[in-house]
């Protein structure tokens, strides 16, 4: 099934300033323009292969944080997570539980699922993968996930926190790489299969047992990415435009919209929640990544962790705790982290 197409875009309003940007190419510094590039058509694989959505995008340092980071940071207490022998962190999923998912990559470049819970972390891997990747968790504890195996073929599952058990979506035909990103409570799930250079965005009917599939108006060939989606069957991600300029969208109803950070050269939505709050990253005017906070009612709010270390957000539970990733600088080794409100 082909999704109609319709689209229309969201004024933003908040602690930065108001209004929808028209982003030039030219615009791109050369560091971010490789990042992006590099995320939307690579195919290099980490270790024996790798994943296409291995989390948020590097950016450049910023040489201060900006003035209005602080207050918004200040509504969280942020906590680290550290998985053992990994230089590279990354949570990807929270639900209303604080049961916080995610995947770490070994010294051999391998990456493993995480399931961390009240300072407990867990390593769990799909039996006989060769690397495992826990993406978002619903509020039943089900997370999405994909793994790739010893014959360079991956594959979109569920893990069920509390039961311990996986469940496997089935493969997409022709396509070789299967990658699930978000779930919601009911098991509707979204992401992305690839074959080759071309790859095509999907979403799992858990009543049906079967995918529709869509492609986001005005993007490139095979430059959409779904991310999340919520109860309500919002759908959020991003796309790549014919310039390679990122994006990000809300899909409801077949209604599209197109969301741009004021000031900012790149947009990627990594998770939404119940109430439709959208949480992701900007790539600023310096090409520095920070996290965002962005509400139903179009409040676009910048959130980074304290300090000059680079920022993504990856998830949000209905409780308006995040969780994300955070860089002290470009090469520097991802750390994964959660932001809890009170």
């Amino acid at each position: 099934m082909i999704r109609t197409k319709i689209t229309r875009t969201l004024t933003l309003t908040g602690l930065v300033t108001v209004g929808k940007l028209s982003h030039s190419y030219r615009s791109l510094l050369p560091v971010l323009a490789l990042c992006l590039a590099t995320a939307a058509w690579s195919q290099t694989r980490l270790g024996l292969k790798g994943p296409h959505r291995a989390g948020t995008i590097r950016g450049v340092i910023p040489s201060t944080q900006p003035a209005e980071d602080a207050p918004a940071s200040a509504r969280y207490r942020f906590i680290t997570i550290g998985a053992p022998a990994s230089g590279n962190t990354q949570a990807a999923g929270i639900n209303n539980a604080r049961l916080v998912t995610g995947f770490y990559e070994d010294a051999s470049s391998n990456h493993h699922g995480f399931v961390w819970q009240a300072g407990t972390l867990q390593t769990v891997d799909y039996p006989g993968a060769v690397y495992t990747l826990l993406l978002a968790v619903n509020n039943q504890g089900v997370a999405i996930s994909f793994y790739g195996d010893a014959d360079n073929t991956e594959h979109a599952v569920m893990y069920s926190v509390p039961g311990g058990t996986w469940t496997a979506l089935p493969d997409i035909p022709g396509y070789s790489e299967n990658e699930g990103y978000g779930i919601n409570d009911a098991g509707f799930a979204v992401g992305n299969a690839y074959q080759g250079n071309a790859s095509v965005a999907w979403i799992w009917n858990p009543n049906t047992l079967s995918y529709s599939f869509f492609a986001v108006p005005g993007a490139a060939q095979y430059g959409t990415q779904p991310n999340a989606i919520n109860d309500k069957g919002q759908v959020a991600g991003y796309f790549y435009d014919a310039s390679g300029v990122e994006h990000s969208f809300l899909e409801e109803a077949s209604t599209y919209t197109t969301i741009d950070a004021p000031g900012g050269i790149g947009t990627g939505a990594f998770g939404i929640n119940n109430s439709g709050t959208i949480v992701g990253q900007w790539f600023d005017a310096a090409g520095a990544s920070q996290g965002f906070v962005l509400t139903s009612g179009g409040l676009f709010t910048t959130v980074d962790y304290p300090g000059p270390e680079l920022t993504g957000l990856d998830n949000i539970n209905d409780r308006g705790d995040i969780s994300g990733t955070l860089w002290q600088n470009p090469s520097g080794a991802e750390v994964a982290i959660i932001g809890l409100r009170p």
